[in-house]
């Protein structure tokens, strides 16, 4: 049998509007759509304003979710991370939807560009105790190899319940520059029945993702908030990017796993 994979979609780039980034919750909506027919089944999304910056106002969140589910599913990944003057309490707003399943829970500070992405460890375990309350899976986004080993104390700790979902992010200046020796050494730690995932910030095409799948990704990830790039073109929506990486899947003897397949996965 072959092994399914993941698509997860992530939709929005950080830049705001321009270049065809989609920012306004009928634009984010239509492209999701478009991206569920070609063969995602996991959204990442931020509550941003209409001109793309993230916010403390749910009011867009809400409405994009809304349009989204009233004509397909797909499993809602609600973010809590992106560089901003949000508070903690702020940032977990989005995880308290009541279609969210999933969560981001940035695992630790690092530089990022010029700034400094604040996840403390206080912060961290106030995300967990509120993802807990309403019932949401938090994905462990690792950017650096310290974030793991925190990652790893705080599952030691019972804060997290296992089976774990983790997602390795790469390419962010400046935390992880992918490496095939590093994705081994990374997975060699995680507990037995893991469930991962690989994001790949910046990437050209989809040696890296393929990579990942090769050594047991669950997951893999494409969107505008994470390249517009691929196989020397630059899309013009997000429907090309899932199109393409679901083909190159394919083409390595994958299948792709529908919503409920993913909910199974990663959820199960």
């Amino acid at each position: 049998m072959k092994r399914k994979m993941i698509i997860a979609l992530a939709p929005t780039g950080g830049w705001g509007a321009g270049r065809n980034n989609p920012v306004t919750p009928e634009d984010i909506a239509g492209q999701v759509i478009s991206c569920i027919d070609s063969g995602a089944s996991v959204l990442h999304m931020h509550a941003r304003d209409h001109s793309g910056g993230l916010t403390p106002d749910q009011s867009a969140f809400a409405q994009t979710i809304e349009l989204i589910k009233q004509q397909k599913d797909i499993l809602l990944e609600a973010s809590t991370g992106g560089l901003s003057d949000l508070t903690a309490a702020e940032r977990i707003l989005p995880a308290a939807h009541p279609a969210a399943e999933m969560g981001s829970l940035n695992i630790g500070s690092l530089n990022f560009g010029d700034q400094v992405y604040r996840n403390s460890v206080v912060d961290v375990r106030y995300w967990i105790g509120q993802m807990a309350e309403a019932g949401v899976k938090p994905s462990l986004e690792i950017f650096d190899t310290g974030h793991l080993h925190t990652a790893l104390h705080l599952i030691a700790e019972g804060l997290v319940t296992p089976p774990v979902n983790f997602s390795f992010i790469f390419g962010v200046n400046w935390g992880m520059v992918y490496d095939p020796a590093l994705l081994a050494y990374l997975v060699s730690l995680l507990p037995a029945g893991s469930r991962w995932g690989a994001i790949f910030i910046g990437s050209k095409d989809f040696t890296a993702h393929l990579a990942a799948a090769s050594v047991g990704a669950a997951v893999v990830r494409v969107g505008f908030e994470d390249s517009c790039e691929y196989n020397g073109k630059t899309a013009l929506g997000n429907r090309e990017l899932v199109a393409a990486l679901r083909g190159a899947l394919t083409t390595a003897g994958y299948e792709i796993a529908c919503v409920d397949e993913a909910r199974k996965i990663l959820l199960g």
